[in-house]
């Protein structure tokens, strides 16, 4: 004779798989810009530009170079979690639909959770109180990050005065000319070791209020897609042609009003993550109330950048 407790055995593969499609689908809106990571420690190191520099003339004798160095960010990821029961009634009355919505609402949970957190990371990039500067002790939108490091003392980097600072603010409403200024600007800047950044800067981040002006700039197929990047046919001749968007803000969440920026999506995905210890996952805990079900959601995750060479900010409110 099966246990009385068989239905919620039932129940999880239901649930599970609902959740894992909800979550999947909603982080899907950010990641042509952000990308993620697995950690193994408690805090992770998000490692800015560094190098060498340019190679010195041979002359019978060994060139020994130094490390010029860049910033690393410490992220250090939180744990969230949210649990929500099903009652054996209720599964008896609607088991595919009651356990599916569970599943989906609460994957849905997980996913705007993280979704949010780096919504917050745009949203504050110009916050100066201290919580929500990078690596190198300022703001990710600032106009004077430090281009290099003399090292660290402990997990705090020390800039060097000497290698000077760069700004990757501007201060102009969002066209097409200050987008070809911003483009001009990014040529401009140097890795810490004193070479050319190289970085193509794609892609136009917009506040949901400016996310018409966007299509009216770029052309209306320019929106960028998680899954769909068509080619689009507007005028050639338009000196942003080819470049696309994407809307970074919802709610009361990321960019506001005429905020805006350009960035090399390439980039983006490695020097901005989201960094996880445990993904968005799902737990049954099958409790002693045999008429209850519960299901948790949770995941343990941090945001942060590590370098800001490769977004402008446009903000000129």
């Amino acid at each position: 004779m099966p246990s009385f407790n068989q239905w919620k055995t039932d129940n999880y593969k239901f649930v599970g798989k609902a959740f894992e499609y909800a979550y999947a689908n909603q982080l899907s809106k950010l990641s042509p810009v952000v990308g993620d990571v697995n950690a193994k420690s408690k805090d992770y190191e998000l490692t800015g530009a560094g190098g060498y520099g340019e190679l010195a003339r041979y002359e019978d004798e060994v060139n020994e170079g130094s490390l010029k160095r860049g910033f690393k960010t410490i992220i250090t990821p939180e744990e969230y979690s949210l649990s929500i029961p099903v009652r054996y009634k209720e599964a008896q009355i609607d088991k595919f639909g009651e356990t599916r919505k569970v599943g989906s609402r609460l994957g849905s949970s997980a996913a705007m959770t993280v979704y949010l957190h780096a919504l917050r990371l745009f949203a504050n990039a110009w916050n100066n109180d201290g919580k929500h500067n990078g690596g190198d002790g300022v703001p990710w939108a600032s106009e004077s990050h430090p281009v290099a490091s003399r090292g660290s003392s402990g997990r705090t980097f020390i800039p060097d005065p000497d290698a000077g600072t760069y700004s990757n603010v501007v201060k102009q409403a969002l066209s097409v000319s200050a987008i070809t200024g911003a483009q001009t600007k990014a040529n401009g800047f140097l890795t810490p070791d004193g070479l050319p950044f190289l970085c193509e800067m794609d892609t136009l981040l917009v506040s949901p209020a400016l996310a018409e002006k966007a299509a009216k700039l770029l052309g209306p197929e320019a929106r960028l897609m998680p899954t769909h990047d068509p080619e689009s046919d507007y005028n050639a001749a338009n000196p942003i042609y080819g470049m696309r968007y994407i809307v970074v803000g919802g709610g009361n969440d990321g960019f506001t009003g005429n905020q805006w920026a350009l960035c090399d999506r390439r980039l983006m995905k490695e020097l901005v993550n989201i960094v996880y210890i445990t993904r968005p996952r799902v737990f049954q805990d099958k409790l002693d109330d045999p008429l209850k079900d519960l299901y948790t959601s949770y995941v343990d995750f941090g945001v942060g950048w590590g370098d800001a060479r490769q977004i402008i900010f446009g903000n000129p409110d």
